[in-house]
């Protein structure tokens, strides 16, 4: 049966800001359903002015934010940003909804938690929906170091009053499972596994040729966060570099502050300063500049503190390439140790600089990037969307959502 299939979100492909797993877990997703023949519409917030057009099949809306809640942002001396940027979000959302649904009706629309745009649609336009979870506000604001502010404390509200509103929510990872259902009371979370694939056929060298090309290198790429456990691999990076002289760490992605500093990337200049010529620090790149990047590399490390299951966990083992993960951050459901990539205590960088030292001369690695590659077929669009088309069978007959 041919669906009619909207997805809610704060950040598209589409759009220059976007830099988040969010944005290209919705990528693969609606172009599978396209090419499955499904009429796919994705609502984003965007910096542009509002618009549609089609890409690669799906119907893109644009909505921006509207003026009316920045100059309440502004008249309440900017105490509630996050709350109130959400809220805004959330209120262009349920307008474009309506207007797209008086045309046509959907037969379903999924929401993200993060941003918590489905808080004013769900309600109003009582539509059939889903709720995906790709994180959880207070585990990741804390991972982060993120000051607590009566801000963050609503903002993280919002998020739990969308999941009162719905009894149709899943995650891709066991680890989200079970810390909404530790931390938020969430019984029945459905497990669905994001789908990979390489998206991007036609790739761009440029960055590779110009940066990277004949060096040997370990990789991070993603934003410079702390719960991404960014700092603990720049700490881990002076060993390693001392070790092997002619190893490059290469570090891509969006520059950011936290409570170590104002910018990351000076963060790591200042803790890899002996090894400045072979410390490279890219901006995040376009997947068609990206994939080369990662094709090049030796190894790739992703520290996470707490995570759900990555895109770039998931994009660097397509592409076959030895992660070294963490243990307790869903990394386990993806990698088993030894066998094709490596796994170590979080916010350690001690037991990562050990690794690290120990995986660059690992003699089983072309084994092991052998079975990377494998290990992703078990998140190709057949298996996964095909298990996502079923869930939304099911809410669509009113089966109530019950975790298996």
């Amino acid at each position: 049966m041919k669906l009619r299939i909207a997805f809610a979100t704060p950040e598209y492909v589409t759009e220059k800001h976007f830099d988040g797993g969010l944005a290209n877990y919705l990528n693969r997703v609606s172009r599978t359903l396209v090419q499955l023949g499904h009429d796919v519409h994705v609502v984003t917030l965007s910096l542009q002015d509002e618009t549609q057009f089609e890409h690669e099949g799906v119907m893109v809306h644009r909505v921006m934010l509207g003026r009316s809640w920045q100059t309440l942002n502004r008249l309440t001396r900017y105490t509630f940003p996050t709350t109130l940027h959400w809220l805004n979000l959330s209120a262009q959302v349920v307008r474009k909804l309506k207007e797209l649904q008086r045309k046509e009706p959907f037969d379903l629309i999924q929401y993200p938690n993060y941003s918590s745009c489905g808080v004013f649609s769900i309600p109003l336009l009582r539509a059939t929906h889903v709720v995906r979870t790709s994180s959880f506000a207070p585990a990741w604001n804390e991972a982060s170091g993120i000051r607590r502010t009566f801000d963050t404390a609503v903002s993280e509200r919002l998020e739990t009053l969308q999941y009162r509103l719905t009894r149709n929510v899943y995650a891709p990872s066991r680890a989200m499972q079970t810390m909404l259902a530790q931390e938020a009371g969430l019984r029945g979370v459905r497990l669905i596994r994001s789908p990979f694939y390489v998206e991007t056929r036609e790739w761009d060298s440029t960055a590779y040729e110009q940066f990277l090309k004949g060096k040997s290198y370990v990789l991070y790429f993603g934003r410079f966060q702390l719960h991404k456990g960014f700092h603990t691999l720049v700490q881990a990076l002076p060993r390693f570099l001392d070790r092997y002289r002619d190893a490059y760490a290469v570090l891509v992605g969006r520059d950011v502050h936290t409570r170590l500093g104002e910018s990351m990337a000076a963060f790591a200049r200042a803790e890899c300063r002996e090894f400045a010529d072979r410390l490279i620090l890219l901006e995040n790149l376009p997947h068609a500049q990206l994939y080369p990047v990662i094709d090049g590399a030796r190894l790739v490390a992703l520290p996470s503190l707490v995570d759900n299951l990555p895109n770039s966990c998931l994009e660097a083992m397509g592409l076959g390439k030895i992660v070294i993960g963490t243990k307790g951050a869903s990394f386990e459901e993806l990698i088993t140790d030894g066998v094709d990539g490596f796994l170590v205590p979080p916010n350690d960088p001690a037991a990562l600089a050990d690794k690290l030292i120990a995986a660059w001369e690992d003699s089983g690695l072309n084994e092991m990037s052998v079975a990377a590659k494998h290990r992703m077929r078990d998140f190709a669009p057949e298996q996964t969307v095909t298990s996502l088309l079923a869930y939304y069978a099911e809410v669509l007959n009113g089966r109530r959502n019950n975790g298996e």
